[in-house]
Formats: structure tokens, sequence, C-alpha cells
């Protein structure tokens, strides 16, 4: 019987898989306590642990399988999160943290098509396992300077690993986002979680009034949100604040099936200057329908091409 051979994204993933396993069964420690200790070890191309000669032997065959392959970003960067996942479920915590790709690839051309800078800053100030930021460091065709804040430790420490191990100099801050307030931000992007009103204002719109304070002059804020994100602006105070100095580029309505639980989602997109013209309003279809997805990428080049002097201008 012939060999499957398998990709190099599932072979990134069954190494970091079984060195995991083989480093269970001589440590028995938590999850993402082994994934550090193999992303460590691959980093550093040898065995760090003291460990059994047998051991040690087994670890070392395992990291040769790396040897003579070149994989791409993206290869690491999806058997990564496909790793962080497993351990996600093996220790019973939902799969909220992370943002799926397919957003991440539609923001970062959202952000081409805004940002004409050739080196920018991009902030996620609510990181998670930072699948959001880096997907989109893979997609954009600029020069980056990445900046990544969570108030979780195991959420820093996720987001470190996958840096590291993509080897995409990142500066990671564990700290509250609300106490974050570092300027000079052309694009700052978040996958906005669910939560419940604070101290009777509605978190979401305080994110969004600290968060555009941040933003650099023409640059973007792209927040994934709940969809009905301007319900409760019951006196139209939230808007006029945010709109003071920034306007609205585009209203994406992501598609219902994405959303099995919870309440479904859109993504604003903000850009700070002034934009006369109405924002473009969309709904994405299923990202497998290559033709209606198409039509919707249209419609969107279309306002940007009537609106260039505008995006790039004022």
């Amino acid at each position: 019987m012939q060999d499957v051979k398998l990709s190099n994204l599932e072979l990134f993933y069954d190494i970091i898989v079984e060195s995991n396993e083989i480093l269970f069964e001589e440590f028995h420690k938590p999850y993402f306590d082994l994934l550090e200790m193999t992303i460590n070890n691959m980093l550093e191309e040898k065995v760090l642990q003291d460990v059994e000669e047998e051991t040690e032997e087994k670890l070392t065959n395992c990291y040769h399988k790396l040897e003579g392959i070149d994989f791409t970003s993206e290869d690491i960067r999806k058997a990564m999160q496909s790793v962080i996942l497993l351990g996600f479920k093996e220790i019973g915590i939902p799969n909220g943290y992370t943002t799926p790709d397919t957003l991440g690839i539609f923001i970062a051309y959202l952000i081409s098509k805004m940002i004409n800078k050739k080196v920018i800053n991009i902030l996620d100030p609510m990181c998670g396992t930072g699948n959001l930021l880096f997907t989109i460091s893979n997609y954009l065709d600029k020069d980056m300077n990445l900046f990544a804040v969570d108030k979780d430790e195991e959420m820093v420490r996720l987001t470190k690993l996958t840096a590291d191990i993509l080897s995409r100099q990142t500066e990671i801050y564990l700290e509250d986002m609300f106490s974050y307030d570092q300027i000079g931000n052309d694009v700052v992007v978040l996958d906005m979680p669910h939560e419940t009103n604070k101290d009777n204002e509605y978190f979401p719109y305080k994110v969004m009034t600290h968060l555009k304070d941040l933003v650099n002059k023409d640059g973007a804020l792209i927040a994934i949100l709940e969809n009905d994100f301007f319900n409760y602006d019951q006196n139209q105070e939230f808007k006029n604040e945010l709109l003071k100095d920034m306007s609205i580029v585009g209203l994406v309505e992501l598609p219902d099936e994405m959303f099995k639980t919870g309440k479904p989602k859109i993504i604003l997109v903000l850009q700070k200057c002034k934009i006369d013209n109405p924002c473009f309003m969309v709904k994405l279809p299923n990202f497998t329908d290559a033709n209606a997805f198409g039509n919707v990428l249209r419609q969107i080049e279309m306002w940007f091409e009537k609106n260039k002097k505008e995006d790039k201008n004022n």
C-alpha cells in the first residue's frame, strides 16, 4: 500500500503533536506548557530539557523531519492554530478566542485598499491567540510593525509562541486594553468578544471610543462586532462621538452560517478622515461561493475607485 504524502501544513502539525506527546510521557505537564517546550526546542533545533536518553533520541528524530522542507508562513500559522485549538478542546475552552482565517484574509484586503504607506503599524488590542493579526500579516504585501495586547496571560503566551515560530517580530503586551495608550497606529483591528454591559455602559462603545484615539490621521479602525452594535445607541451619542474625527467607510454583514452559536456579526470599517460619500454596505456570501464573493469584491473595488481621492488625501 502506497503511503499518502502529507502536505507541509499537516507535517508541521504532526511534528508538534508528536513532540508534545513524547514530552508528556516524560513530564506530565499541562498541554500549553508542553507546547511551549516543543516550540522552544524547534527554534533552537535541539532538545533543551533534561530528559532520558531514549526520550531525547525520540525528540531528535521527530525534529529531524523538519529538515530540508520549505515551510511557508501560512503552513506554520495554520498548523499552530490547529494545535492551539486542539489544546482548547483538551482543556475545555471554547474556540471563540480564534478569529476565522477567512476574516483575517478579507481584512488584509481592506487594509490594502485603505492604507497606502509602505510601512504600517498594526495593533490588535484584544489579540486572543493572535490568529487575526498573523493572518493579516501573512496576506498583506507591506512592511509591518505588529503590536498585540491582551489581558489574559495564557493568550499572550500563545501569541508569543506563534510570533516566535513564525519569526514575526511582534511587540506583545500583557495588559488591559484600556490602560494601553500607545498612539501612532496606522491600523487597529479587533474581533470584539461577547461582553455584557459594565457600569451601565455598553462595553463595545467604550472599546471603540478608546481605540479611535490610538489611530493615526488617515488610519483605519476595523472591528468585527455583533450585528446589533448600533442598537444600543438610543440617543446617537456614541455615533456622534465616534464620527467627530472618523468616517464610516464600510459595513460588511457576515454570512449567517459562520455563526452557529451566538449573534451574527458585521465588520465595521472606519477611517480617520473625512469622507462625504455614503459608505459601502454589502453582505458577504458563503466564502465557498466564488462567483457571489467576486461580485461583492467588485462592488467594494468600485467604491474605493470612486473615493480614492478622499481615501488618500483627506
